[in-house]
């Protein structure tokens, strides 16, 4: 691929905001302060009850790169990311969230490793993340880096990336990390192949479009360096077993795929073990661990197989 052919191309940030006055701002300078010129910010303002629009249609006053739109009824987040799929022109569309801050140089380090790894690999059908700097609430300093999927070589692609999703597998060896909307870009064809954000998952919207990118046989890409500044904020649609519901919500939109393995009620468990240790409630994290292991007979075989082959490694019984 000729890289002079993208140079000037149109990239299309979007931006989807939900009561965001106080850090929409912020989150729309950081693309305006974008060292790639040839942008264009889409906002989609997804029925606020606070003072975003006010702050949005000011700062659409004094730039005409921003273009903002607004949701009449409230549509979730993959709601407000297809309308931005909808408008947006560029050649490339980057999502950044509505509380977050960008580096100046964002775009232009993850056009290039798209166009790199489309001349190494021949591959056209690729998502691009990027590490990401995490503050916590009301604190200023950062407490750690989220590590992305696919930051270095040798980078997952199709299946394994479905099942790495689900929790059932995780190929040894490949660069397994985060997935991250805030930090995503692609090719415009490449969201057009995949097709719209299922809005039924107000969360999980972004592991299940990974799940269908991966079963199109996409690869999975990052830049190996914190372009984002992520400030965690507690809303309502993370509370309490929300997260969970909505887990097992995916495990159910892809059964067949589940029980064609024989893997289904494994994957429940699974989800219900990484809900309960996300909440740091290690005992029933383990708990249906050990339950999904037991269930099917796949996992327990790949589990034993990689134990096994662990501890020849490490005593030196390995061929």
């Amino acid at each position: 691929m000729d890289k002079s052919l993208t140079k000037n191309s149109l990239i299309s940030v979007g931006i989807t905001c939900f009561n965001a006055e106080m850090t929409i701002e912020r989150a729309v300078k950081s693309a305006l302060a974008q060292d790639w010129k040839n942008v264009e910010i889409i906002v989609v303002d997804d029925c606020s009850t606070d003072r975003s629009w006010e702050k949005l249609a000011g700062l659409t006053s004094v730039d005409p790169r921003i273009k903002t739109f607004r949701h009449n009824v409230n549509k979730g987040y993959p709601g407000a990311l297809n309308t931005i799929l909808a408008h947006a022109r560029g050649e490339f569309v980057a999502i950044f969230d509505d509380d977050d801050d960008n580096v100046p140089g964002r775009l232009k380090a993850q056009v290039k490793r798209i166009l790199d790894y489309e001349w190494k690999s021949k591959c056209n059908l690729i998502l691009c993340y990027s590490n990401r700097n995490v503050v916590r609430n009301n604190q200023t300093e950062v407490a750690h880096v989220a590590q992305a999927i696919g930051r270095s070589a040798p980078e997952p692609h199709g299946q394994e990336v479905a099942d790495y999703v689900f929790g059932t597998d995780a190929t040894p060896g490949k660069t397994w990390g985060i997935f991250g909307s805030c930090t995503l870009m692609a090719r415009r064809t490449s969201f057009d192949a995949i097709g719209p954000f299922d809005e039924d998952f107000r969360r999980c919207a972004e592991w299940d479009y990974a799940v269908r990118a991966a079963l199109l046989g996409a690869h999975f890409i990052a830049v190996d360096q914190s372009l984002i500044t992520q400030f965690k904020t507690s809303r309502t649609h993370k509370a309490g077993i929300i997260p969970l519901e909505y887990a097992l919500l995916l495990r159910k939109k892809y059964r067949n795929y589940f029980t064609s393995r024989g893997s289904y009620q494994a994957s429940r468990f699974i989800a219900r073990s990484n809900f309960h240790g996300n909440k740091r409630n290690y005992c029933r994290a383990y708990f249906y661990r050990a339950i999904a292991y037991v269930s099917s007979l796949a996992l327990l075989s790949k589990f034993a197989h990689r134990y096994f082959a662990s501890c020849k490694s490490k005593t030196g019984l390995t061929r």
